[in-house]
């Protein structure tokens, strides 16, 4: 079921953007269409100027003829400018569409990949407290502490949109991504993003790399800090992590 979901999404998404060039292929044909006329009407415009001119000098036609036309032309150019500002807003206007309607389709999957490879260091725990070799004291544990090497490369692991990238004291270098339906994801002890805040990733794209531990874990080495809240609680991600 999950990866229909995924499937549709993707197939929804790609008839949408598909949608949107050939709109913006549309306006590209339509706005060359008015500017050869235009060209085409100057030129014959030339043409008659010249033929007027000959005229006037003879005394045959009056020079105001030659207002008349100038007027006209005028009246052509602000339409088509008109016309390719009103055709550009409405691309845009699709292309807000689109982006909107895939934000609407983000929720959380019944199960989610490991964002690394590793040994889980510190299981969540916050119904009794756990040892913390670098405190050497005993604490709840909102997250995983799963172990890494430095420059291991972290994964997101299912669709999600980050929603901040902050310096913790603790976490490091901390990115928060919405994976809908009220669950977010948070990885700590990370460095070198290469996402930025309200971009969508997509489940196994690289957000970052492992880190130098933060004072907090330098007994435990290495490690990511990985946590799953559910409406701003947090709960044990390995309910969520594929086996």
């Amino acid at each position: 079921m999950k990866k229909q979901n995924q499937y549709t999404r993707s197939h929804r998404l790609s008839y949408q953007i598909a949608g949107v060039l050939l709109i913006i292929a549309t306006l590209g044909f339509t706005f060359m269409y008015f500017y050869q006329k235009n060209v085409k009407n100057q030129q014959e415009l030339a043409k008659k100027e010249e033929s007027q001119e000959t005229q006037d000098v003879a005394g045959i036609v009056e020079p105001k003829s030659k207002e008349v036309d100038m007027e006209a032309l005028q009246k052509e150019r602000m339409n088509a400018a008109d016309l390719a500002k009103a055709q550009e807003e409405a691309a845009q206007d699709v292309i807000d569409q689109v982006a909107e309607t895939s934000s609407l389709t983000l929720h959380f999957p019944e199960q989610i990949g490991w964002p690394i490879e590793g040994k889980v260091l510190l299981n969540f725990s916050m119904d009794q407290t756990v040892y913390f070799p670098t405190l050497k004291q005993y604490q709840y544990n909102p997250a995983l502490i799963i172990s890494g090497k430095v420059n291991d490369k972290v994964c997101s692991t299912c669709e999600g949109k980050v929603v901040s990238i902050i310096n913790d004291a603790k976490t490091g270098t901390t990115i928060t991504m919405d994976l809908g339906d009220g669950y977010q994801a948070v990885y700590g002890q990370l460095k070198e993003i290469p996402v930025a805040t309200g971009e969508y990733v997509a489940k196994g794209q690289c957000i970052g790399y492992i880190s130098e531990p933060s004072k907090y874990y330098l007994e435990e080495g290495p490690n990511l800090y990985f946590q799953i809240l559910k409406d701003g609680n947090p709960v044990n991600p390995q309910d969520y992590l594929e086996q």
